[in-house]
Protein backbone atom coordinates (compact mmCIF):
# COMPACT_ATOMS: atom_id res chain seq x y z
CA UNK A 1 0.00 0.00 0.00
CA UNK A 2 2.76 2.39 0.96
CA UNK A 3 4.35 1.20 -2.69
CA UNK A 4 1.05 2.77 -4.33
CA UNK A 5 1.00 5.93 -2.27
CA UNK A 6 3.80 7.57 -3.78
CA UNK A 7 3.29 7.15 -7.63
CA UNK A 8 -0.54 8.52 -7.14
CA UNK A 9 0.92 11.37 -5.06
CA UNK A 10 2.76 12.55 -7.56
CA UNK A 11 0.32 12.03 -10.24
CA UNK A 12 -2.34 13.85 -8.30
CA UNK A 13 0.54 17.24 -8.31
CA UNK A 14 0.92 16.62 -11.96
CA UNK A 15 -2.97 17.16 -12.61
CA UNK A 16 -3.25 19.92 -10.36
CA UNK A 17 -0.37 21.93 -11.82
CA UNK A 18 -1.72 20.97 -15.10
CA UNK A 19 -4.96 22.73 -14.63
CA UNK A 20 -3.25 25.81 -13.91
CA UNK A 21 -1.67 26.61 -17.22
CA UNK A 22 -3.99 27.88 -19.60
CA UNK A 23 -3.37 26.95 -23.18
CA UNK A 24 -1.98 29.55 -25.42
CA UNK A 25 -4.46 31.34 -28.17
CA UNK A 26 -3.84 29.90 -31.33
CA UNK A 27 -1.97 32.69 -33.46
CA UNK A 28 -3.38 33.46 -37.26
CA UNK A 29 -0.09 33.90 -39.37
CA UNK A 30 0.08 37.10 -41.92
CA UNK A 31 -1.69 36.23 -44.81
CA UNK A 32 -2.39 32.47 -43.49
CA UNK A 33 -6.16 32.08 -45.43
CA UNK A 34 -7.95 35.15 -43.96
CA UNK A 35 -10.75 37.35 -45.16
CA UNK A 36 -10.99 40.73 -46.44
CA UNK A 37 -14.53 42.68 -46.82
CA UNK A 38 -14.65 45.63 -49.20
CA UNK A 39 -17.38 48.25 -48.68
CA UNK A 40 -17.88 50.37 -51.87
CA UNK A 41 -20.55 53.69 -51.15
CA UNK A 42 -21.61 56.90 -52.82
CA UNK A 43 -22.28 60.35 -51.15
CA UNK A 44 -23.87 63.08 -52.41
CA UNK A 45 -21.51 65.27 -49.93
CA UNK A 46 -18.13 65.62 -48.69
CA UNK A 47 -19.73 65.52 -45.11
CA UNK A 48 -21.60 62.33 -46.59
CA UNK A 49 -24.68 62.11 -44.46
CA UNK A 50 -25.90 59.37 -46.39
CA UNK A 51 -24.37 56.60 -47.66
CA UNK A 52 -25.38 54.86 -50.89
CA UNK A 53 -24.24 51.43 -51.27
CA UNK A 54 -22.49 50.39 -54.84
CA UNK A 55 -24.12 47.84 -56.58
CA UNK A 56 -21.96 45.90 -59.52
CA UNK A 57 -18.58 47.38 -59.55
CA UNK A 58 -15.80 45.27 -59.96
CA UNK A 59 -13.50 44.69 -57.78
CA UNK A 60 -10.10 42.79 -58.45
CA UNK A 61 -7.12 41.96 -56.29
CA UNK A 62 -3.47 41.99 -57.31
CA UNK A 63 0.08 41.29 -55.50
CA UNK A 64 2.01 44.78 -56.39
CA UNK A 65 0.99 48.47 -57.01
CA UNK A 66 2.39 48.35 -60.85
CA UNK A 67 0.21 44.82 -61.70
CA UNK A 68 -3.23 46.82 -60.19
CA UNK A 69 -2.11 49.86 -62.24
CA UNK A 70 -1.39 47.87 -65.11
CA UNK A 71 -4.01 45.29 -65.05
CA UNK A 72 -1.51 42.66 -65.01
CA UNK A 73 -1.31 39.00 -62.87
CA UNK A 74 -4.46 39.66 -61.63
CA UNK A 75 -5.84 37.46 -58.37
CA UNK A 76 -9.27 37.57 -57.93
CA UNK A 77 -11.81 39.62 -58.82
CA UNK A 78 -15.45 39.62 -58.00
CA UNK A 79 -18.88 42.13 -57.72
CA UNK A 80 -20.32 43.93 -55.06
CA UNK A 81 -23.55 42.92 -53.92
CA UNK A 82 -26.99 44.49 -52.83
CA UNK A 83 -24.62 46.27 -49.86
CA UNK A 84 -22.46 47.74 -51.55
CA UNK A 85 -19.35 44.91 -50.45
CA UNK A 86 -17.70 42.19 -51.48
CA UNK A 87 -15.89 39.01 -49.51
CA UNK A 88 -12.46 37.56 -50.49
CA UNK A 89 -12.09 34.30 -48.73
CA UNK A 90 -8.62 32.31 -48.14
CA UNK A 91 -6.40 35.12 -49.13
CA UNK A 92 -2.92 34.04 -48.62
CA UNK A 93 -0.81 37.23 -49.43
CA UNK A 94 0.47 39.55 -46.38
CA UNK A 95 -0.24 42.63 -49.04
CA UNK A 96 -3.36 42.77 -51.74
CA UNK A 97 -3.66 45.89 -53.64
CA UNK A 98 -7.42 46.41 -54.47
CA UNK A 99 -8.47 48.12 -57.82
CA UNK A 100 -11.94 49.45 -58.98
CA UNK A 101 -12.45 51.04 -62.37
CA UNK A 102 -15.82 53.39 -63.05
CA UNK A 103 -16.09 55.51 -65.58
CA UNK A 104 -17.43 58.29 -63.20
CA UNK A 105 -15.39 57.95 -59.95
CA UNK A 106 -11.72 57.00 -62.19
CA UNK A 107 -10.11 54.55 -61.16
CA UNK A 108 -9.27 53.67 -57.01
CA UNK A 109 -6.23 51.97 -56.20
CA UNK A 110 -4.96 51.20 -52.67
CA UNK A 111 -3.30 48.84 -50.60
CA UNK A 112 -4.84 46.27 -48.10
CA UNK A 113 -2.46 44.50 -45.37
CA UNK A 114 -3.83 41.44 -43.34
CA UNK A 115 -4.03 41.69 -39.90
CA UNK A 116 -1.65 39.10 -37.97
CA UNK A 117 -4.46 39.14 -34.95
CA UNK A 118 -7.39 38.46 -37.20
CA UNK A 119 -8.91 36.34 -39.78
CA UNK A 120 -10.46 39.07 -41.05
CA UNK A 121 -9.58 42.82 -42.34
CA UNK A 122 -12.38 45.18 -43.56
CA UNK A 123 -12.19 48.15 -45.73
CA UNK A 124 -14.06 51.02 -47.22
CA UNK A 125 -14.19 53.09 -50.71
CA UNK A 126 -15.80 55.85 -50.84
CA UNK A 127 -16.80 58.12 -53.84
CA UNK A 128 -18.06 61.26 -53.40
CA UNK A 129 -19.68 63.22 -56.31
CA UNK A 130 -17.83 65.57 -58.23
CA UNK A 131 -14.43 63.61 -57.27
CA UNK A 132 -12.66 60.90 -58.53
CA UNK A 133 -9.47 58.66 -58.07
CA UNK A 134 -6.79 58.48 -61.15
CA UNK A 135 -5.27 55.12 -59.91
CA UNK A 136 -4.93 56.10 -55.93
CA UNK A 137 -6.97 56.73 -53.25
CA UNK A 138 -7.29 60.11 -52.79
CA UNK A 139 -10.54 61.79 -53.70
CA UNK A 140 -9.77 64.70 -56.72
CA UNK A 141 -11.71 67.53 -57.83
CA UNK A 142 -13.02 66.06 -61.57
CA UNK A 143 -13.06 69.43 -62.51
CA UNK A 144 -11.20 72.66 -61.07
CA UNK A 145 -13.14 75.66 -62.30
CA UNK A 146 -16.70 75.75 -61.22
CA UNK A 147 -19.17 73.55 -63.20
CA UNK A 148 -22.69 74.00 -63.29
CA UNK A 149 -23.94 70.53 -63.94
CA UNK A 150 -21.44 68.71 -61.56
CA UNK A 151 -20.48 71.11 -58.92
CA UNK A 152 -18.17 70.34 -55.79
CA UNK A 153 -16.42 72.09 -53.19
CA UNK A 154 -13.29 73.22 -53.57
CA UNK A 155 -14.13 74.31 -57.23
CA UNK A 156 -13.04 77.65 -58.01
CA UNK A 157 -13.13 80.03 -61.19
CA UNK A 158 -11.18 82.95 -61.84
CA UNK A 159 -12.07 86.07 -63.70
CA UNK A 160 -10.33 89.24 -64.94
CA UNK A 161 -11.77 92.49 -65.05
CA UNK A 162 -12.36 95.22 -67.95
CA UNK A 163 -13.44 98.68 -68.70
CA UNK A 164 -14.12 100.07 -72.14
CA UNK A 165 -15.11 103.73 -72.55
CA UNK A 166 -16.74 105.29 -75.18
CA UNK A 167 -16.46 101.74 -76.41
CA UNK A 168 -19.61 99.32 -77.19
CA UNK A 169 -18.45 96.06 -77.74
CA UNK A 170 -18.25 92.38 -77.19
CA UNK A 171 -14.75 92.23 -77.33
CA UNK A 172 -12.28 93.74 -74.70
CA UNK A 173 -9.51 96.61 -75.66
CA UNK A 174 -7.74 95.90 -72.84
CA UNK A 175 -7.97 94.20 -69.26
CA UNK A 176 -7.35 95.76 -65.84
CA UNK A 177 -5.11 94.47 -62.84
CA UNK A 178 -8.44 93.14 -60.92
CA UNK A 179 -8.70 90.25 -60.82
CA UNK A 180 -11.85 87.83 -59.04
CA UNK A 181 -12.05 84.66 -57.36
CA UNK A 182 -15.17 82.67 -56.94
CA UNK A 183 -15.01 79.58 -54.92
CA UNK A 184 -17.05 76.79 -53.97
CA UNK A 185 -16.83 76.87 -50.02
CA UNK A 186 -19.47 74.39 -48.71
CA UNK A 187 -22.13 72.29 -49.52
CA UNK A 188 -25.55 72.22 -47.67
CA UNK A 189 -27.02 69.58 -49.38
CA UNK A 190 -27.27 67.53 -52.85
CA UNK A 191 -28.39 70.92 -54.47
CA UNK A 192 -27.32 73.98 -52.08
CA UNK A 193 -23.95 75.28 -52.44
CA UNK A 194 -21.95 77.94 -50.61
CA UNK A 195 -20.03 80.24 -52.72
CA UNK A 196 -17.74 82.87 -52.07
CA UNK A 197 -16.40 86.07 -54.31
CA UNK A 198 -13.57 87.55 -53.51
CA UNK A 199 -12.09 90.60 -55.94
CA UNK A 200 -8.27 92.11 -54.91
CA UNK A 201 -9.23 95.82 -55.56
CA UNK A 202 -12.19 97.64 -55.97
CA UNK A 203 -10.22 100.35 -57.34
CA UNK A 204 -8.65 100.49 -60.65
CA UNK A 205 -6.92 102.87 -62.75
CA UNK A 206 -10.27 103.01 -65.01
CA UNK A 207 -12.38 102.71 -62.29
CA UNK A 208 -14.39 100.89 -59.67
CA UNK A 209 -16.57 97.66 -60.38
CA UNK A 210 -20.40 99.07 -60.39
CA UNK A 211 -20.79 96.02 -57.96
CA UNK A 212 -21.09 95.28 -54.46
CA UNK A 213 -19.42 97.48 -52.20
CA UNK A 214 -17.32 94.89 -50.14
CA UNK A 215 -14.31 93.16 -51.41
CA UNK A 216 -16.26 89.38 -50.34
CA UNK A 217 -19.46 88.41 -50.93
CA UNK A 218 -21.12 85.23 -50.18
CA UNK A 219 -24.21 83.57 -51.58
CA UNK A 220 -26.22 80.19 -51.97
CA UNK A 221 -26.46 78.60 -55.05
CA UNK A 222 -29.71 76.33 -55.48
CA UNK A 223 -29.96 73.96 -58.49
CA UNK A 224 -33.29 73.13 -58.89
CA UNK A 225 -36.12 72.52 -61.76
CA UNK A 226 -33.59 72.94 -64.79
CA UNK A 227 -32.39 76.89 -62.88
CA UNK A 228 -29.73 78.12 -60.74
CA UNK A 229 -31.47 80.14 -58.27
CA UNK A 230 -28.72 82.89 -56.27
CA UNK A 231 -30.07 84.23 -53.15
CA UNK A 232 -28.40 85.52 -50.03
CA UNK A 233 -26.57 83.55 -47.64
CA UNK A 234 -27.66 84.08 -44.10
CA UNK A 235 -27.26 87.93 -43.04
CA UNK A 236 -24.63 88.81 -45.64
CA UNK A 237 -24.67 91.56 -47.73
CA UNK A 238 -26.12 90.02 -51.23
CA UNK A 239 -24.42 90.83 -54.49
CA UNK A 240 -22.75 88.93 -57.05
CA UNK A 241 -19.10 90.58 -58.64
CA UNK A 242 -19.34 86.93 -61.63
CA UNK A 243 -23.08 87.68 -62.08
CA UNK A 244 -23.22 91.24 -61.93
CA UNK A 245 -26.29 91.12 -59.21
CA UNK A 246 -26.72 93.95 -57.08
CA UNK A 247 -29.29 96.86 -55.82
CA UNK A 248 -31.04 96.78 -58.87
CA UNK A 249 -34.79 95.92 -58.57
CA UNK A 250 -34.95 92.67 -59.97
CA UNK A 251 -32.50 91.09 -58.01
CA UNK A 252 -32.35 92.46 -54.53
CA UNK A 253 -33.66 89.11 -53.18
CA UNK A 254 -32.01 86.88 -55.40
CA UNK A 255 -31.95 85.63 -59.18
CA UNK A 256 -32.78 82.65 -61.63
CA UNK A 257 -30.26 81.56 -63.96
CA UNK A 258 -32.08 78.56 -66.27
CA UNK A 259 -29.95 75.68 -67.59
CA UNK A 260 -32.15 74.70 -70.42
CA UNK A 261 -30.46 76.17 -73.58
CA UNK A 262 -33.15 77.13 -76.12
CA UNK A 263 -33.87 76.99 -79.52
CA UNK A 264 -34.86 81.06 -79.92
CA UNK A 265 -32.96 84.13 -78.99
CA UNK A 266 -29.52 83.61 -80.78
CA UNK A 267 -26.82 86.54 -80.22
CA UNK A 268 -23.33 86.39 -82.09
CA UNK A 269 -20.99 87.70 -80.06
CA UNK A 270 -18.25 87.89 -82.83
CA UNK A 271 -20.78 90.50 -84.69
CA UNK A 272 -21.40 93.65 -82.77
CA UNK A 273 -24.04 95.19 -84.81
CA UNK A 274 -26.07 92.74 -82.78
CA UNK A 275 -25.99 94.65 -80.39
CA UNK A 276 -28.35 96.88 -81.45
CA UNK A 277 -30.96 94.42 -82.93
CA UNK A 278 -31.42 92.85 -79.47
CA UNK A 279 -34.87 92.52 -78.38
CA UNK A 280 -35.51 89.98 -75.76
CA UNK A 281 -34.94 89.79 -72.08
CA UNK A 282 -34.67 86.24 -70.51
CA UNK A 283 -32.83 83.53 -71.70
CA UNK A 284 -30.97 83.67 -75.07
CA UNK A 285 -27.84 81.67 -76.54
CA UNK A 286 -25.04 81.63 -78.50
CA UNK A 287 -22.64 79.68 -81.00
CA UNK A 288 -18.86 78.61 -79.90
CA UNK A 289 -17.03 81.48 -78.74
CA UNK A 290 -13.32 81.70 -78.52
CA UNK A 291 -12.13 84.07 -75.10
CA UNK A 292 -8.59 84.62 -74.01
CA UNK A 293 -7.76 81.41 -76.14
CA UNK A 294 -10.41 79.20 -75.27
CA UNK A 295 -13.44 77.83 -77.44
CA UNK A 296 -16.69 77.28 -76.06
CA UNK A 297 -19.85 76.00 -77.43
CA UNK A 298 -23.29 75.24 -76.04
CA UNK A 299 -23.18 78.85 -74.40
CA UNK A 300 -26.47 80.36 -72.85
CA UNK A 301 -27.04 83.88 -72.61
CA UNK A 302 -29.04 85.54 -69.85
CA UNK A 303 -29.83 89.32 -70.21
CA UNK A 304 -31.91 91.86 -68.77
CA UNK A 305 -32.44 95.93 -69.39
CA UNK A 306 -32.24 98.62 -66.66
CA UNK A 307 -32.38 101.20 -69.20
CA UNK A 308 -35.84 102.76 -68.65
CA UNK A 309 -33.99 103.67 -65.17
CA UNK A 310 -30.45 104.96 -66.69
CA UNK A 311 -29.24 101.68 -66.23
CA UNK A 312 -27.51 99.21 -67.99
CA UNK A 313 -28.15 96.62 -70.42
CA UNK A 314 -26.74 93.47 -68.47
CA UNK A 315 -25.52 90.30 -70.69
CA UNK A 316 -23.76 86.98 -68.42
CA UNK A 317 -22.69 84.11 -70.70
CA UNK A 318 -22.17 80.63 -69.32
CA UNK A 319 -22.51 76.77 -69.70
CA UNK A 320 -23.12 73.51 -68.10
CA UNK A 321 -19.97 72.67 -68.30
CA UNK A 322 -18.04 75.33 -67.56
CA UNK A 323 -20.13 78.05 -65.86
CA UNK A 324 -20.20 81.38 -65.73
CA UNK A 325 -18.05 82.57 -68.72
CA UNK A 326 -18.56 86.34 -68.98
CA UNK A 327 -20.69 89.23 -67.56
CA UNK A 328 -20.54 92.47 -69.68
CA UNK A 329 -23.03 95.90 -68.75
CA UNK A 330 -23.26 98.05 -71.79
CA UNK A 331 -24.01 101.93 -70.88
CA UNK A 332 -24.84 103.68 -73.59
CA UNK A 333 -26.19 107.82 -74.28
CA UNK A 334 -23.78 110.06 -72.09
CA UNK A 335 -22.23 107.09 -69.96
CA UNK A 336 -21.11 105.05 -72.87
CA UNK A 337 -19.00 102.37 -71.61
CA UNK A 338 -18.83 98.26 -71.90
CA UNK A 339 -17.41 96.70 -68.61
CA UNK A 340 -17.17 93.05 -67.24
CA UNK A 341 -15.54 90.17 -65.98
CA UNK A 342 -14.36 87.39 -68.40
CA UNK A 343 -13.58 83.76 -66.86
CA UNK A 344 -9.76 82.67 -67.18
CA UNK A 345 -8.81 78.95 -67.77
CA UNK A 346 -5.48 78.14 -66.50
Amino acid sequence: MKKLLLPLSLLLLFISCSEEIEPLPPVTQQGQQTIIEIYTYQCETIRCNNEIPLVGLTVELYPTEEDAVMGHNRLRATSTNSEGKVIFFNVDQDIVYIRIETEEYGTYIDRERTSPNSVKAFHDVKYVKGYAYNENSDNQLIQRHISLSNPAVGQQSKYKYYVNYNHISFTPIEYTDIELNVRIIDQIDSNTFVIREAIDSLISPLGRPPYPNEEVVTSLWRFENDSLHITPYEDNYFGSFAWNLGWYPLEVNGYRFSLVRPSTNRVDMRNDMELSSINFWGTGYAEDYTLLGQEYDELLIDLISYTYIDGPLKFRVYSLDDGLVRSLDFYSGGSLATHGFDLILE
